[in-house]
């Protein structure tokens, strides 16, 4: 069962889950809500946009596309987004209780967006027929995954890249897994786990023995060379 913070707004949401795709785009406008109550919600290739609060809690949530806009806000443990397209968010959005799949299924073999400051449990990425889709992950170290993160399934890769021109770091949390049972290729603008950060070559530097040893080499030379000037002269 699906709980919805504003009546008016109810009636908006019984409009979008009878129509579906034909309806094409849903939006939560700020100030109200969606409580899951530990259900389902599935609106199957249906765009939808998050202004407002959405408590996912234990249960599902089936969109097309997901975006998450200015002022939206997500509480709850242990649920799961099914998003069949872009997922994208102007705020930073922290999923870190809960878990995405993200497929093509919508449109299979098509082009979808990862977009956003996110952190997410469990990231899984469908491919739903032979030709992959090309998913496109944030530039820089914009993708936290603290559980698992699946690439495909076996026989059905997917393809990754960067969306820019600086490489798309996927941080593992501690304890995060990597599981690729496609076999999908990492390309050289994705890079999966945390960063390499390369420490300055040190400088060598001589330790308090070495430089005692070193003025008393110093020293026996400067006395050397005034013996010779002595006697010479």
């Amino acid at each position: 069962m699906v709980g919805l913070g504003k009546r008016s707004f109810a009636s908006l949401v019984l409009s979008a889950a009878v129509c579906g795709s034909a309806w094409g785009q849903m939006v939560v406008p700020p100030g109200s809500s969606i409580d899951l109550a530990g259900g389902s919600f599935q609106l199957p290739c249906t765009a939808v946009i998050m202004q407002g609060e959405l408590t996912l809690g234990t249960g599902s949530f089936d969109t097309g596309s997901f975006a998450f806009d200015s002022g939206a806000t997500v509480t709850g443990t242990g649920g799961q987004l099914n998003v069949s397209g872009d997922l994208t968010s102007t705020v930073p959005l922290n999923l870190g209780a809960s878990s995405v799949v993200l497929s093509d299924s919508c449109a299979p073999g098509s082009v979808l967006q990862l977009s956003g400051n996110i952190i997410v449990k469990d990231l899984t990425l469908i491919s739903t027929t032979a030709t992959p889709p090309t998913i496109v992950l944030p530039a820089g170290t914009n993708l936290t995954v603290l559980g698992t993160l699946t690439l495909g399934t076996p026989g059905r890769p997917v393809v990754l890249t960067s969306s820019g021109p600086g490489t798309a770091v996927v941080t593992m949390g501690p304890g995060a897994t990597l599981s690729n049972p496609s076999g999908s290729a990492v390309p050289g603008n994705v890079q999966i786990g945390a960063p390499v950060v390369t420490s300055p070559a040190s400088i060598p530097t001589l330790s308090t023995y070495g430089l005692m040893l070193m003025s008393l080499m110093l020293g026996g030379l400067a006395l050397g060379r005034q013996r010779r000037s002595r006697t010479s002269s």
